[in-house]
């Protein structure tokens, strides 16, 4: 267990150091007590680090990582992490509701965005709006971290070495794991600059347009949060391009860059589907808009786009109000959020090589039907995907839907409708807030405080993407049975 207690470690002083900027911010404006609540929150957290690093050093050192540790660590992480967060929120005296702040936490980290606290978060105090935005950065950033180091020991990947096996190198010691983090983290770090340089130029002033590009960069934006309804047609377009760039895959980027090769990212396979998959949903949105007279057709052009990239990339911005659009239009949007975007990126969803695959794996079937004799073989990109690896997806996509069922069936006791309980449970498991508005409801903040914390499992589940929390569970009814 010593690199688990490392790595948790690690997780805790940073942050503890993205407490410092909204600390700062919070004594600048005399918000003396969200000031209070960062700065015992901080305490905290570097007393939990230093107990995890005096842990890590007392275990045998291995620096390699086991399953079980992995799975551990991919769970428990998110709530260490939620439970540190959700401090400032109770100190502050904004809730004095512990399922309500921890969901805003959770929220937050997952990039999910739904907010729980308050019904939107008008009024709240510039800091622990800063805090807010700071934490869905993090959960990007995390979300990378762990799909380039723990996730493909823990669960095979489930596809990420189909788009990122020419570079990237997966393993469980930790100091090849560290190579890894620093390839993720310096892609991270540049689109993110980028979005900041994006939506300043685009006429908002530096503060918010650092906030606005960490929100959007981590897919973590949502409807509550950024009015862009209201903004010109110049923070749409800012918007629109640091939503794509955050939808693709920064594992490919980052060999496209060091090989600088363009070519390399423009033949990819999975980023050509996700633009036919974009392309084509916007398509449709925006005929049949224009068909119904319900918008103009520069109207219908420009709103319809934004919407569809906006559920796709599982942001959740909101330009329009999609939620008052026909029914057709609705359904596309549903189903964009669960389509999502390319492996290796920050968003959430099935991911596009997933869906790839499965297309391709469908037309193999069909085809083996009409020639029994042939021997299917499933490629991407030239090269035969391996057939453990199509069990995987396989795998995933079906708990992927049994989860989302399961969690609508929950949802819907706390009395809201099942359209409304399956817009909240898609927006949980995607991470696509705009997922909670297709149909209504009456706002998380208005739910009862056990489905608040059902909704945050859910959140944290699609965050790992199921197979991790089935394995620990799987790991832990094995140490029940030797221990009775």
């Amino acid at each position: 267990m010593e690199l688990f207690w490392h790595l948790m470690s690690r997780m805790g002083q940073v942050f503890v150091l993205a407490m410092v900027l909204p600390f700062l911010l919070a004594c600048r404006l005399k918000e003396w007590e969200p000031a209070g609540a960062f700065l015992i929150t901080g305490l905290v957290t570097a007393a939990l680090a230093w107990e995890f690093g005096l842990k890590a050093r007392q275990r045998e050192r291995r620096g390699q990582m086991t399953l079980r540790e992995g799975s551990l660590f991919m769970v428990l992480v998110w709530f260490q992490l939620g439970l540190l967060g959700m401090l400032p929120f109770l100190l502050s005296g904004m809730t004095e509701s512990i399922p309500a702040a921890f969901m805003e936490s959770i929220s937050a980290l997952t990039t999910t965005g739904l907010p729980a606290v308050t019904a939107t978060r008008e009024g709240w105090p510039w800091s622990l709006l800063l805090w807010h935005a700071i934490m869905s950065w993090l959960g990007g950033f995390g979300f990378v971290v762990i799909l380039v180091t723990v996730m493909p020991q823990v669960s095979g990947c489930f596809g990420v070495t189909l788009s990122a096996r020419q570079m990237i190198f997966f393993s469980p010691i930790w100091q090849r794991m560290r190579t890894s983090i620093r390839q993720g983290a310096s892609i991270y770090a540049v689109l993110t600059a980028l979005a900041v340089l994006a939506f300043y130029l685009s006429g908002l002033p530096l503060g918010r347009s650092l906030v606005v590009a960490m929100l959007t960069i981590s897919s973590g934006a949502d409807a509550w949060t950024l009015d862009f309804a209201i903004m010109p047609n110049s923070v749409w377009l800012a918007a629109g391009v640091v939503m794509l760039l955050g939808s693709l895959n920064l594992l490919l980027l980052w060999k496209s860059w060091r090989r600088r090769s363009i070519s390399m990212f423009l033949r990819d396979t999975e980023m050509q589907f996700f633009l036919l998959m974009l392309f084509g949903a916007s398509f449709l949105v925006i005929l049949n808009l224009s068909i119904t007279g319900f918008c103009l057709p520069g109207e219908a052009l420009k709103v319809g786009f934004f919407q569809c990239l906006s559920f796709i990339s599982t942001s959740g911005l909101a330009v329009a109000p999609f939620w008052g659009w026909p029914g057709f239009e609705k359904y596309i949007l549903f189903l964009l959020c669960f389509v999502g975007g390319c492996m290796g990126s920050p968003t959430g969803g099935l991911k596009m090589v997933r869906l790839l695959v499965l297309n391709r794996l469908l037309n193999l079937g069909l085809r083996n039907a009409l020639h029994p004799n042939m021997v299917p073989v499933v490629k991407l990109d030239g090269l035969a995907v391996e057939e453990k690896v199509v069990g995987r997806i396989l795998s995933f996509f079906f708990l992927y839907v049994v989860t989302f069922g399961l969690f609508v069936l929950l949802l819907s006791i706390s009395g809201i409708t099942l359209m409304q309980s399956a817009g909240y449970a898609a927006a949980c498991l995607t991470g696509d807030s705009g997922a909670a508005l297709l149909y209504g409801g009456p706002g998380v903040a208005a739910l009862p405080g056990w489905s608040q914390l059902l909704m945050a499992l859910l959140m944290i589940v699609g965050r790992i993407e199921v197979f991790s929390f089935i394995l620990l569970a799987g790991f832990a009814a094995e140490s029940f049975k030797e221990r009775w």
